[in-house]
């Protein structure tokens, strides 16, 4: 990856933001300011960005700030790397405008980038197939579902020959930053993870989902386990009986234990998992409430249902409208 060449002048390297409606502000600014920092460090005009709209004008975004758009996808300016900049709520989004635009810069051999689900239309455009890429960890189960063809990982980045994609949020400057350690040297990279507090460099392979003794506060192995099975089997659910045989206890002990650290029951854990991911579900996707039961292991669209407005408040059909109802599950 090097940098055009003009009159044998080196050319700064371009990266092109196409901003996506509702895109993730916390992205933007991850995948943006790594750049600045680098021209700051090294003196000079290593890098420059362009604001790229699917119409020119501004943006919204998911915070309900807006970014001006310099340019269109009719006159956006050729650029070294392009990165679709999109965020959770893309379920409507449809810009046939945008595919096309994707699709002749790949017939250009032109490096291509995604945070979060930007990778979804990368994905619609047909750039992804056979390629390592990864999005928003509530969204890589539709991207895997919707585009066989496509390696869906968990990864909190992924750089496949010029294709880079990435979780969204922080991740984004994570892979900024290897795209600079590449460009620029490792150390460079460590310069400037080191301006913006960021810590040791973290490689892509990372998941993204903070490790289960972490997030839930527990410090007993055979809890994370069980949890992580939970997880992992979310659509068709394991019986109590049968997560305590792989935990090593009794039934009653594996209750006691989660009544201790988590003061739920494993049933009941379990079941706010389930209507958690339908909850991601139905605000991220467009599948029908009775596929969205299905997959989160409900026997029926009625039963799905009724599990949900006790649990949340409201109906599966009002959260789609929009209200954000209060989860007391």
């Amino acid at each position: 990856m090097t940098a055009n060449e003009n009159a044998g002048i080196l050319q700064p390297f371009h990266v092109g933001y196409v901003l996506i409606p509702e895109f993730s502000m916390l992205a933007l600014s991850s995948a943006i300011e790594p750049l600045r920092s680098v021209n700051r460090l090294l003196g000079g005009n290593h890098y420059r960005w362009s604001i790229v709209g699917t119409e020119e004008g501004p943006v919204p975004a998911s915070n309900g700030l807006e970014i001006q758009a310099d340019f269109d996808l009719d006159n956006a300016p050729s650029c070294d790397l392009t990165i679709i900049v999109a965020s959770l709520e893309l379920a409507k989004y449809d810009n046939k405008r945008l595919l096309r635009h994707i699709r002749k810069l790949r017939r250009q051999d032109k490096m291509i980038g995604a945070i979060s689900n930007g990778a979804l239309l990368l994905a619609a455009a047909g750039v992804l197939d056979n390629r390592r890429v990864t999005t928003h960890w509530e969204r890589l189960e539709t991207l895997a579902d919707s585009f066989p063809n496509v390696i869906a990982c968990t990864d909190l980045f992924c750089i496949d020959g010029k294709i880079f994609t990435a979780a969204g949020g922080a991740s984004s400057m994570d892979m900024m930053l290897e795209l600079i350690a590449r460009r620029e040297g490792p150390s460079v990279a460590k310069d400037v993870a080191e301006q913006f507090l960021h810590g040791e460099l973290r490689p892509g392979h990372v998941s993204q989902r903070s490790d289960i003794g972490w997030r839930y506060g527990l410090h007993d192995k055979r809890l994370e386990r069980v949890i992580r099975v939970m997880d992992e089997n979310l659509s068709s659910p394991v019986t109590v009986a049968h997560l305590a045989e792989l935990a090593g206890l009794s039934q009653r002990q594996l209750e006691r234990k989660f009544l201790a650290a988590l003061n739920e029951t494993p049933s009941r854990f379990y079941l706010n998992l389930r209507l958690a991911r339908a909850r991601e579900r139905l605000l991220a996707t467009t599948e029908s409430l009775e596929t969205v039961a299905e997959t989160t292991g409900f026997s029926s669209q009625a039963h799905f249902s009724r599990a949900f407005k006790s649990w949340s408040g409201v109906s599966p059909k009002a959260i789609r409208k929009g209200y954000d109802g209060h989860c007391v599950g």
